[in-house]
C-alpha cells in the first residue's frame, strides 16, 4: 500500500527525473536504449561527434544516507506524517557478520535502502533524483547505472566537455 501511495504521488506530480528508466512502471531498458540512440544518431545526423561516460555504482542502494533521504522526501513535498513513517521504517535496522559461526557485534545501519523490500526500489529513485541538477550535458538514468552524454562538432570538443564533467 505505501508503494502504491509513494508511486502514485510522484507520478501524478511528474516528480522523477524524465529520463531515469529503472523501476519505473511503463519505463524500461528499452525507454533508456530508445533515448541513447535517438541522442547518438540525432548528433550525428548534424555532423557532431557523440562522446559518452557510463557510471555504474558499486552497492548503490548501500549508499543511500538515511537523513539525506528523509530531506529528499520533505523537499519532494511529502507531509511530516509520511516523512516520519519512513524514518521509522529506516531506523533502527541492524546488521551483523557471521563468519563461520562466528558473529560479529551488532551495528546501527544508516546508509542503504532496505533490499528485497517493495519500496527499496522506489526510495533509491527518489535518492539519485536530483543528480541531473549537478550534470550540465544529456543524463540517462536506468535505476544505479547512469549515461553521461555530450556532442560537439570536433573530438577534443566532446573530450574537454567529458573531461569537466
Amino acid at each position: 500500500m505505501i508503494y502504491d501511495q509513494l508511486d502514485d504521488y510522484l507520478s501524478s506530480r511528474d516528480l522523477l527525473y524524465k529520463h531515469q528508466s529503472g523501476f519505473r512502471s511503463k519505463f524500461s531498458t528499452d525507454t533508456c536504449l530508445l533515448h541513447l540512440t535517438d541522442f547518438i544518431r540525432f548528433n550525428m545526423d548534424n555532423g557532431n561527434y557523440v562522446g559518452m561516460v557510463l557510471l555504474d555504482l558499486q552497492k548503490a542502494f548501500d549508499t543511500a544516507d538515511h537523513t539525506i533521504l528523509l530531506m529528499k522526501l520533505e523537499a519532494l513535498g511529502l507531509n511530516d506524517s509520511a516523512v516520519q513513517w519512513f524514518r521509522s521504517y529506516l531506523s533502527d535496522r541492524q546488521q551483523l557478520v557471521d563468519v563461520a559461526g562466528i558473529f560479529s557485534s551488532q551495528t546501527n545501519i544508516v546508509c542503504g535502502v532496505p533490499q528485497g523490500s517493495f519500496l527499496g526500489p522506489i526510495l533509491f529513485l527518489i535518492y539519485v533524483n536530483d543528480m541531473p541538477a549537478v550534470v550540465k550535458p544529456k543524463l540517462l538514468l536506468y535505476a544505479d547505472d547512469s549515461a553521461i552524454l555530450v556532442h560537439g562538432k570536433h573530438i577534443h570538443e566532446v573530450e574537454s566537455l567529458l573531461s569537466s564533467e
